[in-house]
């Protein structure tokens, strides 16, 4: 099982989206981190720019892998979308200025792909009607392309951190990414997939269960492989909550170990771990890093559930759906 083609470099890294900056430049999880190779993501937002780079700063000195996650108020939508792109390329452009002004260097930079963090509140908070913004929602790549460009000037190594409906490929996916607002038609260096199993469990309110949400990732995950090939990547959790505050999390460190097995049985090697913050609430932190880094491929599939295949067939009619609406 797995994408054809020559195998993907194995590479893990962790994002750190609710430790205060000033925290984490001085935090001692930071040398588990180097010691296992697993790059550091950290968020930023225009005000932590400073402390921002003494994270970087203090990444060199130990040898830490280091890449900055830049995001925006809740107010201005948070991620990366059709509606705020011009402000998150004056926002990474004047990250990446200072950066080298002071003589530094960031090993990668995420673009955080997904709608307004309003509407995503509202719809995980049962309320629909925010899927009517979808509807007149317009796309254009060029602002993601420049900033793709810039980065690779630079060396700096680009990762789309992705929503699952944008894997479809064909129609259907153009659908979501119109609909979403966050289109994937730049040269990224990686395409993350953000398939939380934890959270696709507890936002489906008692419909999945663990073996749903485990043969759902694994579809999910091989659909990313075929689509993508080596610029394949999957970003798995939750360990801890994030933005919205209300995301069910992993269980136990049983649940990461599971997911990990599975993903790397599709073939995908580029594998990151959602949240820092959540790790260094749980018991035994280290546990967690060496789930990410040490657990092997599975052996043998999940089971397939018919939920899993409904749900599955349903992105891709809905996708579909989307892209006739928004072309009409």
């Amino acid at each position: 099982m797995g994408g054809g083609g020559p195998r993907q470099q194995t590479r893990r890294r962790i994002y750190s989206e609710l430790v205060p900056l000033d925290q984490l430049a001085r935090a001692p999880i930071l040398a588990p981190l180097a010691e296992r190779e697993v790059q550091l993501l950290a968020a930023v937002q225009p005000g932590g720019r400073d402390d921002a780079l003494r994270v970087v700063e203090r990444a060199r000195e130990i040898g830490l892998s280091i890449g900055l996650w830049p995001l925006l108020p809740d107010d201005r939508g948070r991620w990366l979308h059709s509606e705020n792109a011009d402000e998150f390329a004056r926002w990474i452009d004047e990250l990446i200025v200072e950066i080298d002004r002071r003589g530094l260097s960031i090993d990668a930079l995420v673009l955080d792909l997904e709608p307004p963090i309003a509407e995503v509140r509202r719809l995980t908070g049962g309320r629909l009607g925010a899927v009517r913004a979808w509807l007149s929602r317009r796309t254009d790549p060029s602002v993601h392309r420049a900033i793709v460009a810039m980065l690779a000037e630079r060396g700096i190594e680009s990762i789309a951190a992705i929503m699952a409906p944008v894997i479809v490929p064909g129609a259907s996916g153009r659908g979501w990414q119109k609909a979403l607002g966050t289109p994937i038609d730049a040269p990224y260096r990686l395409l993350h997939a953000m398939l939380y199993t934890s959270l696709f469990e507890g936002y489906s309110r008692g419909v999945l269960a663990r073996s749903d949400v485990r043969a759902l990732l694994v579809r999910l995950a091989q659909l990313a492989r075929d689509t993508f090939g080596d610029r394949a990547g999957v970003s798995l959790g939750a360990v801890g909550v994030g933005a919205l505050g209300d995301e069910d999390t992993y269980r136990d460190v049983s649940e990461l170990a599971d997911d990990v097995a599975l993903v790397r049985r599709c073939g995908v090697e580029d594998i990151a771990l959602f949240d820092l913050s959540g790790v260094l609430a749980r018991p035994g932190a280290e546990r967690w890093l060496d789930a990410l880094v040490h657990t092997p491929p599975a052996r043998d599939p999940p089971a397939q559930t018919l939920r899993a295949r409904a749900l599955t067939g349903a992105l891709w009619l809905a996708g579909h759906a989307l892209d006739v609406a928004i072309r009409s």
